[in-house]
């Protein structure tokens, strides 16, 4: 089986494993935990398949998702756990073809924004490689997915934080990287998969320029469909009345200082 998909495979395994027990326990702590654990598997699968490898630039690669997806799952565990549940699967948890479906699509959409990754990942089986085979490129797109990576862990417990604080539940977190821009936690992770999308363009030729679709699936969701809409959305309709609420949008611009 062609080592591409083979690593789908892998990774629906993984999905199909942990959705009977997350359906049995009624559970959504197993969710977007498995999510984030997904790309995680699809790295540690790129990386063992390459069998013999010695490349520092995969090895930087494969540890930066691995870091990423550990550092997201952490947190979006330690939020539900906070929460309780989460209000999104209500309507799907005690459904089991429903449930199921969720899994199937986490898992594939996974590998589809991993593609990049796997690719630079199985390219060249064996090879030995040390820093200084590690291409400008490279090192501009390792710099910014760990600028990006930065940018959203300070972001997130910065917020997590805050909203810790007794009383602050139900406020509106405007301060550090806030108080400049609405969501840096998007930011940072727009800035991430730009960063590894751009490590892996040495790869990068002929059909597999389709998997620019990468980064740019993860642009779409954060600003145009699951992300900032229905936060926007949600802000306005509890805050939209409070001069202060106006204020802060007027002065603050969503992801980019000053121009956007």
């Amino acid at each position: 089986m062609d080592p591409i998909i083979f690593g789908l495979v892998v990774v629906l395994a993984m999905n199909l494993f942990i959705f009977p027990i997350a359906y049995r326990l009624q559970t959504d702590k197993l969710t977007d935990i498995t999510y984030s654990l997904s790309f995680a598997t699809i790295a540690v699968y790129g990386f063992v398949a390459a069998l013999g490898t010695t490349s520092v630039a995969k090895m930087i690669l494969a540890s930066l998702i691995i870091i990423w997806a550990l550092r997201l799952g952490t947190f979006l565990l330690n939020r539900v756990t906070r929460m309780g549940k989460d209000d999104r699967f209500d309507k799907i948890r005690t459904n089991p073809m429903r449930f199921l479906r969720f899994f199937l699509i986490q898992a594939t959409a996974a590998w589809v924004i991993s593609l990049p990754f796997l690719y630079k990942l199985l390219d060249q089986p064996g090879e030995k490689a040390g820093f200084a085979d590690i291409s400008i490129l490279e090192w501009i797109g390792f710099a910014i997915a760990i600028i990006g990576l930065i940018i959203e862990t300070i972001a997130d417990n910065q917020k997590m934080a805050f909203k810790d604080q007794k009383g602050n539940a139900q406020k509106l977190y405007k301060e550090g990287l806030f108080k400049t821009i609405r969501y840096p936690n998007y930011t940072g992770e727009i800035l991430f998969w730009i960063g590894i999308f751009m490590a892996c363009l040495p790869v990068i030729s002929g059909l597999r320029w389709l998997t620019v679709t990468s980064p740019l699936i993860i642009i779409a969701l954060l600003v145009f469909l699951t992300g900032i809409p229905p936060i926007e959305k949600s802000r306005k309709k509890k805050f939209g009345d409070n001069p202060e609420y106006q204020k802060y949008v007027n002065n603050t611009s969503m992801l980019i200082p000053g121009i956007y």
